[in-house]
């Protein structure tokens, strides 16, 4: 092996300091669930109950029921809750959000593989209280829809959060080998309204997001797990200057959903073949 010139020991450096930065916020993986219900084999979102503590929301993506799955910590379905009237096309995405003393579950119908519609949706419900019952049907009516088309085209897209400060919805495309960032406020409607780009990152293939009360960022792709940390600054602008911290993570087989929970965080992988459909906790380091 040759001697490293001083350019290599500094790029190497960097690499050691991130990887130690990275491990001052939290520790590796562990499995704390395996997900053996045939019902969540395509787990694509996953997200904190506010009105359900110690319960996580899931779903299935692309073609599934238009149903929600309220689920405990050992990854273990409780409730089932059907929205009625509505499809699931390709949910890819779900966000709880707390205002005016109700807590609201967002369902983002943001997958397009083909990038071929002409609209995608973002649907609101309020939050339903598990007492014991199995099944939950929501009425139509009782649910708002938000329409929206891309002022760049149709394109796919599996990651979203909430900005909780500015009190607006921060999207993130998959495909593009430059991901496009968008931030909007909810509003429900008919007519489909369009959104245009922030400007892009210089990465791709993101599949999941979050933003947590205290304002911490966590962002995610098959093979990487990207943090920031609390800011008053707007999350597509923290996110689009592109200086996270990376997260010390060994990708799933086909991870697909992360949420915040008590400080800490975990996801959720879809079903692949021959190998455990698992739930993973990255524990907060005191």
């Amino acid at each position: 092996m040759g001697t490293l010139k001083p350019s290599h020991l500094f790029f190497v450096g960097l690499l050691i300091s991130a990887f130690a930065l990275s491990s001052r916020f939290f520790a590796h993986q562990k499995v704390v669930a395996t997900i053996t219900d045939d019902r969540l084999l395509e787990a694509s979102g996953l997200e904190e109950s506010y009105v359900n503590p110690g319960y996580f929301w899931t779903h299935n993506d692309s073609g599934s029921d238009p149903t929600l799955y309220l689920i405990n910590l050992s990854g273990e379905i409780q409730m089932e809750v059907e929205l009625k009237g509505l499809k699931n096309r390709d949910w890819e995405e779900i966000i709880t959000v707390k205002k005016d003393g109700k807590s609201f579950i967002y369902v983002a119908e943001i997958g397009d593989n083909r990038a071929i519609y002409n609209h995608v949706s973002l649907i609101c419900l309020e939050e339903p209280v598990f007492l014991g019952k199995q099944k939950l049907a929501i009425e139509k009516s009782a649910v708002k829809v938000m329409n929206f088309q891309y002022a760049e085209g149709a394109r796919d897209a599996e990651a979203m959060l909430f900005d909780r400060h500015l009190e607006e919805f921060v999207l993130i495309t998959k495909r593009e080998q430059k991901a496009l960032v968008y931030s909007f406020p909810f509003e429900p409607n008919e007519v489909p309204v369009t959104i245009k780009s922030k400007g892009t990152i210089p990465s791709r293939n993101f599949t999941a997001a979050d933003m947590n009360d205290n304002g911490e960022i966590l962002l995610k792709n098959y093979d990487s797990i990207f943090y920031w940390n609390s800011s008053v600054q707007a999350a597509a602008d923290q996110i689009l200057a592109w200086k996270p911290i990376a997260i010390d993570y060994t990708p799933e087989p086909q991870g697909e959903a992360i949420c915040w929970y008590q400080g800490d965080f975990y996801t959720i992988s879809e079903k692949n073949k021959g190998k455990p459909q698992e739930m993973l906790l990255f524990q907060r380091l005191k």
